[in-house]
């Protein structure tokens, strides 16, 4: 079983009230004494605190309380407390046990929104794992979002409904909510909701849906025609239009292709033709730079050799005077001091010389290149003049081609566009075609299903068979005279003992009865891993150990009397006892529990009277004052 609520305390305060509750443990919880004691608003009180939007009985004992607090134990074990006006509406939820009011409250609506998470309703189904399931609410399959409400009825039990003859499944014995309490029921012991039930309309509906359909499709059948007009071509003059057009545009689609490839080739020809012009002009233009820069070499090489030759004539002029009388002083030769500065002459002369034969040779190499360059730049601009001519014929080209293929593009679209034009003529035929055969259908009215025919709803056979089983299990641990079988009818949603009705028997046995549906229904999600809050809350279960004399109830019948005689108020405590590690029960009787029960149970007696032990749920406001309930 997942998820499991445990309750930890009911509590009721007010401005100038004395603190009045209940406390609650693991496991069973008894709660037991005189009438009019508040056992009965108890149990109110906790449906109350769980959404129950029927206001608390206006009795003289509460008058002075004006909030309700519920302590919870939640699955993942923390702990918290929901408040609440006694006179209803919305909850605040606060952290850790607490009666008093704090600054950290969570709002929730009191209202079941499945759009939205901040409602009592939403947060508990979110926490038991229940929250996105939807279920079937009437025979044409509409669905309703579970409402926490819908599971409180396996949690509450009061006296009156514990004793009714109506079925525990259809708990509110309104016909109207018959179907959506069936798969309630099937959710619970399935754990499959009704998402996948697909609704169908009320007949009523089903002919006003009709009637919109066909006038809707008679408007559209009008808004084609007035699209066809009145001088439409015939749909057969039509589609012969559409074959021509699809051979013309197919045709027209080869010379279109093939003019678009010899434009596409002139252009690319050309695109490459004008590169390649570029390039070589770029070229011959690089080759008169380095000419230019050749040149001036050159000019630098003719002034050296110039220098030179300056230098060398010098020397020898001077060499040739070196054996002759001074100019100046008239020294003889022999009577000279310059024997050094003759030879030095003599080393520059030659040296000159060997510098200018050098210059002349690297001249030389230098007008072989110059040569090359020049007769390379004039190939260039041949070839430059070759790329021009080419590109006019290339530019002659493309200026015959464009208009022969902008010819046949133009020509292509417009047949294109005539054949849209035929195409969306036909379309229209074709949907009003659609329209007439559906305008058709709808004047054929829908075959009428059954009367008794509707959307499969409830438990499926063997569920319920399974479901008994563990009903008549609590049975047999509880005592049950006879060990009759249990059978569950899918018809009355309720159980059968050997073929026999729950509700054929007295007061006394069908209250122990529902109360036992109630624990197997705990037991059974238990088994099979199931969403259950994991509480049952029973008013009066064991009505058989009532004084028959004295009782509101009136006498035992032949069948109670049995009941009573087998011993089960105690079996029926100790099996709930042994549940506490799968649930937590509180159980609410007017009886006294058997003897030694506080062992395994948290026992509580409300006295009636003042002065002896505990009250009632509310302490007396003053002496003497008439108990109410």
């Amino acid at each position: 079983m997942t998820g499991l609520l445990t309750l930890r305390h009911l509590a009721f305060t007010g401005p100038a009230a004395v603190g009045a509750g209940l406390a609650f443990e693991d496991g069973l919880n008894i709660l037991y004494g005189a009438s009019n004691t508040g056992k009965s608003f108890a149990l109110k009180g906790l449906n109350f605190m769980f959404g129950a939007s029927k206001p608390l009985p206006s009795i003289d004992e509460a008058a002075p309380y004006d909030t309700a607090w519920l302590g919870l134990r939640l699955p993942g074990g923390a702990e918290v407390t929901l408040s609440r006006s006694v006179k209803g509406h919305g909850f605040l939820l606060h952290p850790g046990l607490v009666t008093a009011p704090s600054d950290v409250g969570r709002p929730l609506g009191d209202v079941h929104d499945p759009k939205s998470d901040d409602n009592l309703s939403m947060f508990l189904l979110d926490l038991l794992g229940l929250k996105s399931n939807v279920v079937v609410r009437n025979a044409s399959g509409e669905k309703d979002s579970l409402s926490f409400r819908y599971v409180a009825p396996y949690l509450f039990t009061s006296e009156e409904t514990i004793i009714s003859e109506r079925s525990p499944v259809l708990a509110s014995g309104q016909h109207t909510s018959a179907t959506v309490e069936r798969n309630v029921f099937k959710l619970l012991l399935t754990g499959i909701d009704d998402r996948a039930v697909t609704p169908s309309l009320p007949p009523k509906t089903q002919a006003a849906v009709r009637a919109g359909k066909i006038e809707l499709v008679d408007d559209w059948i009008a808004g084609i025609d007035r699209e066809l007009g009145d001088t439409v071509p015939s749909r057969g003059d039509l589609q012969e239009q559409s074959h021509r057009l699809d051979a013309s545009i197919a045709a027209l689609r080869h010379d279109l292709g093939h003019a678009q490839d010899r434009l596409d080739a002139l252009v690319r020809e050309r695109r490459a033709t004008r590169d390649e012009r570029d390039e070589t002009r770029t070229r011959a233009a690089e080759l008169d730079l380095t000419l230019d820069r050749f040149a001036r070499l050159d000019q630098v090489y003719v002034s050296d050799i110039e220098r030179l030759r300056a230098v060398e004539e010098g020397g020898t002029l001077l060499l040739a005077m070196a054996g002759c009388d001074c100019p100046v002083c008239g020294a003889l030769p022999e009577a000279q001091v310059n024997a050094g500065h003759v030879e030095e002459i003599g080393r520059s002369h030659m040296a000159a010389a060997a510098e200018i034969r050098k210059i002349q040779r690297d001249r030389a190499d230098l007008a072989g290149v110059m040569q090359s360059l020049r007769a390379e730049t004039t190939g260039l601009r041949g070839r430059v003049g070759l790329l021009a001519d080419a590109l006019a014929g290339l530019d002659a080209g493309l200026d015959e081609a464009r208009p022969a293929e902008r010819d046949f593009r133009q020509r292509y679209e417009g047949l294109n566009a005539e054949r849209a034009r035929v195409s969306g003529l036909l379309d229209l035929y074709a949907r009003r075609d659609r329209l007439v055969v559906e305008r058709s259908r709808l004047d054929v009215p829908a075959a009428r299903k059954p009367a008794n025919e509707a959307a499969a709803v409830g438990l499926d056979g063997p569920t319920a068979h399974a479901y008994a089983q563990v009903v008549q299990e609590v049975l047999g641990s509880w005592g049950f005279p006879g060990n009759p079988t249990v059978s569950f009818d899918l018809d009355l949603q309720d159980i059968r003992l050997d073929g026999k009705a729950r509700s054929d028997n007295g007061k006394g046995v069908r209250a122990l009865l529902h109360a036992a549906m109630k624990v197997a229904v705990l037991q059974f999600c238990h088994r099979r891993r199931l969403p259950h809050p994991g509480f049952v809350v029973l008013d009066t279960p064991l009505l058989t150990y009532r004084e028959p004399l004295r009782s509101r109830h009136g006498p035992l019948s032949e069948d109670e009397e049995a009941l009573k005689g087998a011993g089960i108020g105690s079996r029926f405590y100790e099996h709930l006892a042994g549940l506490s590690e799968i649930g937590q029960f509180l159980v609410i009787e007017n009886s006294d529990p058997p003897a030694g029960i506080e062992r395994v149970a948290n026992v509580q007696a409300f006295s009636g009277e003042a002065g002896v032990g505990r009250y009632g749920l509310f302490p007396l406001p003053f002496e003497g004052s008439p108990p109410r309930s």
